[in-house]
């Protein structure tokens, strides 16, 4: 297998959405025929990458630097993938949206593969705009008054902070001449003024598109006005994206010099931890409570990046997964009782327990998951991202965690608590769709799997940072 082959899975999406935008030209049913080509195009990619993946692949360097293809990327791959799939099957036949809906999700995870493969600057800055302009379109793609609030609010401070990124990569360009991140450690000129001025306004840029304090205030609104599955798309397959090249660009570009970025991650991660599961609390609003959960989530991949160690790049690539899983099962939850809704608030669940017991089950699993309760893959993620804290001499970080865990217990023991009330039965009982009970039965069964049995899944995610983590 030539080098260039090791990206079909990203050609195979490619292919796949010029073909859905001609299906929509010329088939009757648009938004089902589309809907069956996205849901193949990212299965197809999903399938490919996975074959890819091997123990005995060596990273391929291809397109002058620009793209490193290896075990890392491919992994990054299969997560975004399983989020665009959750996308597509949450909002499997919705018409509200437009017929255009499927294909720009499919753009969309296309970017986010991008910034798994980015080798130098201008592959970053590519992937972070084509994953950013789709969901700019799709974030208002619901009629409402919150929908227009949304697009608008993402699309203005995106615009914004894509300018800050693009400035802090011109500066850092200018600073050390090269556009290849393995190249700019090895520079003599390194820890210029400018250098670390670009290497600020970067960082900010990305930490936008995290949600990390104090970059997150767009993130509650544009979750609540946005359909609920491209909301999943945001909260799972955007992290994914985003950690993935802030972990590449800091360990492959800046790795000799961890002493100046690594407090300051740090100190951002525990502020984040904190803040956003402060601020989930109070919440009522479903969508919210997880936007803010979703911050403080942020905060815990920092965790794994601000201990520059492999026991963190480990901890923060397997904690993308349980979750990913979380907010998969979450979301499908919420679409359930949604119905014809916009929004769902904590009375919205009441009964829910005694009205449909095996829904509420789940939803107690993914909250337990997200509280990192054991027996469940958010409690493993969390004990390996402190473990690598402690490993790194970190106690700050450590501390920080825990605080931020059990502030965002008490976050999710509400709407837990909310589904034992008395139930109004004025709403109509929420209803089953097939493709949200494909996506809640993953999200399960990957939940419980990665709590009881997550040894698999941890020898992938440690082969893929052993090859990653190159010095």
């Amino acid at each position: 297998m030539s080098s260039m082959h090791l990206m079909l899975p990203e050609y195979l999406l490619a292919g796949f959405v010029l073909l859905t935008l001609v299906g929509n030209m010329v088939v009757g049913d648009r938004v089902r025929v589309a809907s069956w080509l996205g849901l193949i195009g990212l299965l197809s990619s999903f399938v490919v990458s996975a074959s890819i993946w091997s123990v005995s692949l060596k990273p391929a360097v291809l397109l002058n630097g620009g793209v490193v293809v290896d075990n890392y990327s491919l992994l990054v791959n299969l997560f975004v993938l399983l989020a665009g799939i959750g996308a597509i099957l949450l909002g499997w036949g919705e018409t509200r949206w437009g017929q255009e809906f499927v294909a720009l999700v499919l753009v969309s995870v296309l970017g986010m593969m991008i910034l798994g493969l980015a080798g130098n600057t201008i592959v970053l800055f590519l992937g972070i705009e084509v994953l950013s302009l789709p969901l700019y379109i799709l974030a208002a793609s619901e009629h409402t008054a919150a929908g227009g609030e949304a697009g608008l609010k993402y699309l203005l401070l995106g615009a914004f902070s894509s300018g800050i990124l693009l400035f802090g990569l011109a500066l850092l360009y200018g600073a050390l001449g090269s556009l290849s991140f393995i190249n700019f450690a090895s520079l003599t000129n390194v820890g210029t003024p400018m250098m670390w001025a670009g290497l600020s306004l970067t960082l900010v840029g990305i930490f936008f598109k995290l949600g990390i304090v104090p970059f997150h205030m767009w993130v509650p609104d544009v979750y609540e006005g946005s359909p609920s599955a491209v909301t999943q798309l945001m909260a799972f397959g955007t992290k994914v994206g985003a950690a993935a090249i802030l972990l590449r660009f800091l360990d492959f570009g800046f790795y000799l010099s961890p002493q100046w970025w690594g407090p300051a991650l740090g100190y951002l991660a525990v502020l984040t931890m904190i803040v956003g599961n402060l601020l989930a609390l109070p919440q009522t609003d479903l969508k919210r409570l997880l936007g803010y959960s979703g911050i403080g989530h942020a905060g815990f991949l920092l965790v794994g990046v601000a201990t520059h160690s492999l026991d963190g790049a480990r901890a923060m690539l397997f904690y993308l997964l349980p979750y990913g899983f979380a907010v998969l099962g979450a979301f499908a939850v919420l679409i359930f009782v949604a119905g014809n809704q916009d929004s769902v608030t904590l009375s919205d669940l009441k009964g829910l327990a005694s009205r449909r017991p095996l829904m509420a089950a789940f939803f107690i699993i993914v909250m337990l998951s997200f509280a990192g309760i054991p027996l469940t893959g958010g409690f493993v993620g969390k004990f390996y991202l402190l473990q690598a804290a402690l490993f790194a001499n970190q106690p700050g970080l450590a501390i920080g965690l825990v605080v931020g865990t059990l502030l965002g217990l008490g976050a999710y023991l509400r709407p837990v608590q909310a589904l034992f009330s008395p139930a109004d039965e004025s709403r109509p009982v929420p209803q089953w769709t097939v493709g949200g009970a494909i996506v809640l039965a993953v999200a399960i069964i990957g939940t419980i799997g990665l709590g009881v049995y997550p040894t698999p899944i941890v020898h992938m995610v440690n082969q893929s940072a052993n090859f990653f983590w190159l010095h």
